[in-house]
């Protein structure tokens, strides 16, 4: 019994040992999940999966490793997970299980391309390679140089060796000059972290939305706003809760209410619009929410890191 536990924790200690069987969960969610009914079976099936999600990050002292792991794998790899369970999200585009693996852990989508057109200029650059060649043939005296230009020309006719057309993958967006924003709503839908908003709107937003749409599209609108942003927070004291090693055993939940408040701002902000309501000057608000936005983050995020957490600590099974 005591050589099986020392198994087990050395496998533990060993983090690519733990990535190799991250890899074989992922497998597992591909090739055994959608044989299954979508929704509530599927979420029981793959529910051990997300243990292991929650504990890849604390294989790694680092903080700054600790906090990547938990924001790409813990938190956005399982939200990935929960929507292909119902159809849904990414994943459910996916036709093999490399696609699977690197859109599940990677800030990765898929290419769309119009195939037709694709496989039409490959057989024109096809076609113009072998005039070329041909042409290069029979003039025996004609100069390298003269060979490439011409292959230039070609490509870009052609697009021969423009790689983006064949390029199987895109990175998600993340920021968007989130400097430039002019409301609450134009700063954390379009500009800051466009990843994780798009993953929490797919998640949290939309079904919250479609559920209360019978209290009224305003109520169910704002409704769901606060409950993405709850969410959102509960998933941020997650993420900083491994940064700081787990060093607060009791949770300020300063980071949790910094993402309640800004919630709480965009439903202000949005009841507001609906009502037509103005207070100030545009541009004295679009500067105040600016403001109050930075001193918010510095507050409740920065500090609560600087004040608990340091760069690397033993992290304990």
């Amino acid at each position: 019994m005591e050589n099986y536990k020392i198994m087990i924790i050395k496998f533990l200690e060993n983090p690519f040992l733990i990535f190799f069987l991250l890899l074989l969960s992922l497998n597992y969610s591909y090739f055994i999940i959608p044989k299954f009914p979508k929704g509530i079976p599927r979420i029981i099936l793959i529910s051990p999966i997300f243990y292991i999600l929650y504990f890849l990050p604390w294989c790694f002292s680092f903080a700054f490793l600790r906090g990547i792991l938990s924001f790409f794998i813990t938190w956005i790899t399982s939200f990935k997970l929960i929507l292909f369970c119902f159809n849904k999200g990414p994943l459910s585009l996916c036709k093999n299980p490399i696609d699977f693996i690197l859109i599940s852990i990677l800030p990765l989508k898929i290419s769309i391309f119009d195939e037709k057109s694709v496989r039409n200029t490959s057989e024109k650059s096809i076609h113009d390679e072998k005039i070329v060649d041909r042409k290069y043939e029979i003039s025996d005296k004609t100069s390298i140089k003269k060979l490439i230009s011409d292959l230039k020309d070609v490509s870009q006719k052609y697009e021969i060796f423009d790689m983006s057309i064949y390029k199987r993958y895109e990175m998600e967006e993340i920021f968007k000059q989130p400097y430039l924003a002019t409301s609450f709503r134009d700063f954390w839908g379009k500009r800051w972290n466009r990843y994780s908003s798009k993953m929490l709107r797919l998640t949290i937003y939309d079904p919250t939305n479609e559920a209360l749409k019978n209290l009224g599209k305003n109520t169910s609108n704002l409704l769901a706003i606060v409950c993405t942003f709850v969410v959102s927070a509960i998933m941020h004291e997650l993420m900083f809760y491994y940064i700081t090693c787990g060093l607060c055993l009791k949770p300020t939940c300063e980071v949790m209410w910094f993402f309640v408040l800004q919630g709480i701002c965009i439903s202000c902000e949005k009841f507001f619009y609906a009502k037509n309501w103005v207070i100030m000057d545009a541009r004295i608000s679009i500067l105040l929410k600016r403001i109050f936005i930075v001193f918010s983050f510095y507050f409740l995020l920065v500090l609560p890191v600087v004040r608990e957490g340091k760069n690397t600590c033993e992290v304990t099974k």
